[in-house]
């Protein structure tokens, strides 16, 4: 291995020990809270050193987001590409997602926490790298209803660029439910079913996509398979 390629793969796993460090502290003081001296102090790093590798807290966060859509969005394109038609593949992928919410929910928090921010510092390469990464996830979701609607199982009026972007947003706000599923239970007064909620959103967004009722029984029935549907159709009123 040459000197050249020896430094690189040092740096690469330096800056992934930082990531991991700011993981960490990220999950206990939340995005506002994070101070830079804190992830150094995590990573074993003087604060000097640190800023070698990443210019702020907001090149961190999307550092950290980056790392993980990068592995996300080929598993999603998989998964949609196995279904049978655009508005099926819709509904794998969106349960994809969650799932994988589901297996990192304190990654998922510092997201929320960092959707939150006024004013960000989009300057760095990591927040470029960041923005490709999101535009990718974007152009999957809008690729997927431009293929719905090749295939007539997703209506040709709707736009997908503002689609892909309207169902991200709807989903932070389910998620920020299932994230505090206890406190929600509160304010409301009643317990809700988790994956009723999260199913329930799947169907009601395959049912706005879906280019007739048919269209959209067929989807619903091919995403939500027993024995989880009939916990969907509780939750849905028997409609």
């Amino acid at each position: 291995m040459s000197v050249k390629n020896r430094r690189a793969r040092e740096r690469e796993a330096r800056r992934a020990a930082i990531l991991d460090a700011a993981e960490r502290v990220l999950e206990e003081v939340g995005y506002r809270n994070l101070r830079m001296e804190q992830v150094a102090e995590a990573a074993e790093l003087s604060k000097g050193t640190l800023y070698l590798y990443f210019e702020g807290k907001d090149a961190l966060c999307a550092g950290i987001a980056e790392r993980r859509m990068k592995t996300m969005t080929p598993d999603l394109q998989s998964v949609g590409a196995s279904a049978p038609n655009g508005l099926t593949a819709i509904g794998w992928m969106s349960l994809r997602f969650f799932e994988n919410a589901r297996q990192t929910p304190h990654i998922l928090r510092v997201a929320i926490d960092w959707f939150q921010a006024p004013k960000l510092d989009d300057a760095s390469d990591d927040f470029r790298r960041y923005r490709e990464r999101v535009n990718d996830v974007l152009r999957t979701m809008m690729d997927t209803i431009e293929r719905g609607q090749a295939d007539g199982s997703i209506r040709a009026d709707i736009d997908p660029f503002h689609k892909a972007v309207q169902s991200w947003s709807s989903s932070i706000g389910v998620h920020l439910f299932l994230l505090n599923a206890e406190s929600m239970q509160q304010r409301i007064g009643r317990a809700f079913e988790p994956e009723a909620l999260r199913q329930e959103h799947v169907a009601s967004a395959l049912r706005s996509l879906a280019s007739s009722p048919d269209a959209a029984r067929a989807a619903i029935e091919a995403t939500i398979r027993p024995p989880t549907e009939p916990s969907l159709r509780k939750a849905a009123g028997d409609r």
